[in-house]
């Protein structure tokens, strides 16, 4: 055999081998690709889980601020300055989807605070976690007693006596239902919270509350009361408040107001401390648009300390710019007086500055002004 007949018949040979074995290949075929659907049933921003038909989303926040505080004791004369700037992040995630009993509803809300001052903080928590379905509310969420308080809410950096009314905490473990007749919903609920907040109340039976709200809402806002009734009737707590919508005459007109009370504060560690010991508190609002991407707000509140004979106040004038969507640029300048010692306004009025000390005496009225201005980008 010569080398050209050995060269063909090796080629021949090797093409036969190829055919078969291309013959007896595999095709191996891509699955095809879910894309994420919209989820439009429930708000912009939703989307399914894909494989399922629960929507679900993601929002939040990143806030930064800076603010400065000035104290000084009318009876020891002391001068007292802070400053801090504060970045908070807070992270919610929603899903929902339809069921036989209605919508059924879970939210976790992861929120981070980071301090940089006189006195270092931060923290890391779950600050709310619910389940709702059917008009049924159970996990960690906000109380009732937050109650729907709309003049000034979009005021940043000044706390819960701004917001809705000073109350000693906000979450707990709560299991309430709610029941809606067209505009008046009926809420009943138990709360738990000792783990909630700057003041809980101990470690037995008696932290769990009953709660009940009433509110009704129109077109000329809304108008509601809320009971908070601790074990042995001690200490029940309550607070009525309504809002005004007056933007047919003023642009984004609202007038709001609250009125909270105590029963049998006498001592200065009363068993619920739902008002900080206070005896009742009492707080007018105001909120409107000077153009159509600036609000002004002004509000103003009153603590009547009785179990220490002092009273506290504060008076916050406040400005808010959307100067692009997502983002607002906020400052307020707030002013008062509060009692060394006493708590009342500590959370609250002064936002992250600690209780009068430094040299203040115990009871002694202490005035204050603080600044403070920020930025936050939602998404």
């Amino acid at each position: 055999m010569d080398i050209k007949s050995l060269l063909i018949g090796s080629t021949v040979t090797m093409v036969a081998v190829s055919g078969a074995q291309a013959a007896d290949a595999v095709a191996v075929e891509a699955e095809p690709v879910e894309y994420v659907r919209v989820c439009d049933a429930y708000g912009s921003g939703f989307f399914f889980i894909p494989g399922t038909e629960t929507c679900i989303r993601f929002s939040g926040y990143v806030r930064t601020q800076y603010t400065k505080l000035d104290s000084e004791g009318q009876t020891s004369g002391v001068d007292v300055d802070s400053t801090q700037w504060s970045t908070r992040i807070n992270l919610d995630v929603d899903t929902r989807n339809e069921t036989d009993w209605g919508t059924l509803r879970s939210l976790i809300r992861f929120r981070s605070n980071n301090a940089v001052d006189d006195g270092d903080g931060s923290n890391f928590e779950i600050d709310q976690a619910f389940i709702t379905v059917a008009g049924l509310r159970v996990g960690i969420g906000g109380s009732l007693f937050n109650a729907n308080f709309s003049a000034g809410t979009a005021l940043e950096g000044v706390p819960q006596i701004f917001e809705d009314g000073l109350h000693g905490f906000s979450n707990g473990h709560v299991l309430d239902y709610t029941y809606t007749i067209d505009s008046l919903t009926l809420t009943l609920g138990l709360e738990d919270q000792r783990d909630a907040g700057s003041a809980p109340r101990g470690g037995d039976a008696s932290d769990v509350s009953v709660l009940a709200k009433a509110q009704y809402s129109g077109d000329f806002g809304s108008v509601g009361i809320i009971g908070e009734f601790t074990a042995g009737d001690e200490n029940d707590a309550y607070k009525a408040y309504a809002t005004l919508d007056i933007s047919d005459l003023i642009s984004g007109g609202i007038l709001g107001g609250y009125y909270m009370w105590q029963d049998d504060v006498t001592t200065t560690s009363p068993t619920n401390v739902r008002l900080l010991g206070a005896k009742n508190i009492y707080g007018l609002g105001f909120q409107m648009n000077l153009k159509d991407d600036v609000e002004f707000i002004v509000f103003h509140n009153e603590v009547d300390n009785d179990n220490i004979q002092a009273d506290e106040s504060l008076t916050v004038i406040g400005l808010n710019w959307y100067p692009v969507s997502g983002v607002k640029v906020f400052g307020a300048y707030s002013f008062g007086d509060t009692v060394a010692g006493s708590g009342a306004l500590v959370a609250n009025a002064r936002g992250p500055f600690a209780s009068p000390a430094n040299g203040f005496i115990a009871g002694e009225e202490v005035e204050y002004d603080q600044f403070l201005i920020g930025l936050r980008r939602n998404f």
